[in-house]
């Protein structure tokens, strides 16, 4: 029989052979493709997944468990939260990715990254179960954590939207364009071209443009 600690790494090489970038041992990986076989399919092995996990008590089995609810949506939203919310309360799983990178511009921060899927994760089950407070709460800690990311902009204009209707989400919406993100980051890529990174411009004035069209907007997006 498998130990505690072998089951949460062979629940992880599952996670992966589903197409899940998660930490893994390489050595488990022919194993887990059978155990997917074995299931028959994609919701059947996320459940094995949560199987292997359970009792998820560990950084690793806490995230694994709380990313597996993630993907199975419907039916899955409040352990989603639950598992979600006890991690994000302990220590992170030190295998996960931290540091900081540079990437198209931009200094990321890794750990921080993992932290805000989980709270967009959580935050949309919350959406879905009518937990709108709570929702908004943790797409804005998703804002803080990656403010230059427009997409948790979006998705917390989504809430506003859903708790004080599509004006007021446009007005948040709007607003970002004060944001330092908003203007284009101007870098250099590895064989020293200037490049422009104005993906957060893009997205959010694209998102804007669509409610406007929507809601009979005249307001011009700049």
């Amino acid at each position: 029989m498998l130990q505690k600690n072998q089951k949460t790494e062979l629940a992880a090489a599952l996670f992966s052979a589903l197409g899940a970038e998660v930490p893994h041992q390489p050595e488990l990986e022919k194993e887990a493709q059978a155990l997917l076989e074995r299931c028959g399919s994609r919701s059947g092995a996320l459940k094995k997944v949560l199987e292997l996990c359970d009792p998820a008590q560990t950084p690793q089995a806490l995230y694994l468990s709380a990313k597996a609810c993630a993907w199975l949506g419907s039916g899955w939203r409040e352990k989603n939260v639950e598992f979600a919310a006890g991690y994000l309360q302990g220590p992170p799983w030190a295998k996960l990715p931290a540091g900081s990178s540079l990437e198209n511009g931009i200094r990321t921060n890794k750990t921080a990254a993992v932290r805000a899927d989980l709270l967009r994760d959580m935050a949309q089950a919350e959406l879905v179960l009518g937990r709108l407070s709570d929702a908004h709460s943790h797409y804005m800690e998703a804002c803080r954590l990656e403010p230059y990311n427009a997409m948790n902009f979006i998705k917390a204009a989504e809430v506003v939207e859903r708790r004080s209707g599509r004006e007021e989400a446009l007005r948040f919406l709007r607003g970002q364009r004060k944001s330092g993100w908003y203007a284009p980051v101007k870098y250099r890529d590895a064989a020293g071209r200037p490049c422009t990174n104005d993906l957060f411009r893009e997205l959010l004035n694209a998102h804007i443009l669509k409610w406007e069209q929507k809601s009979g907007g005249e307001d011009e997006v700049p």
